[in-house]
């Protein structure tokens, strides 16, 4: 998630726009992969406040992604 900053500023400045839906399948990728491997409620509330955080700057981000590429994204599943 750091990156997109770097690969948004990037895009508008090659017009390599193919780059931006990469990001955003990497970063699902990379997501499930943790979600996957991770439970994001736990019985240490720090640990679940800090998976939490990181769930929403995923969602944060992705929608960011998916607005640029003009493509709506649901408040739910």
């Amino acid at each position: 998630m750091l990156r997109f900053p770097e690969v948004v500023e990037d895009t508008a400045a090659d017009f390599h726009v193919q780059r931006i839906p990469h990001y955003a399948l990497d970063l699902a990728r990379a997501f499930h992969h943790f979600y996957e491997k991770h439970r994001v409620i736990t019985d240490g509330a720090d640990m679940t406040a800090a998976r939490l955080a990181l769930v929403r700057a995923v969602q944060i981000t992705l929608k960011n992604t998916l607005t640029l590429m003009a493509i709506s994204s649901p408040e739910k599943m």
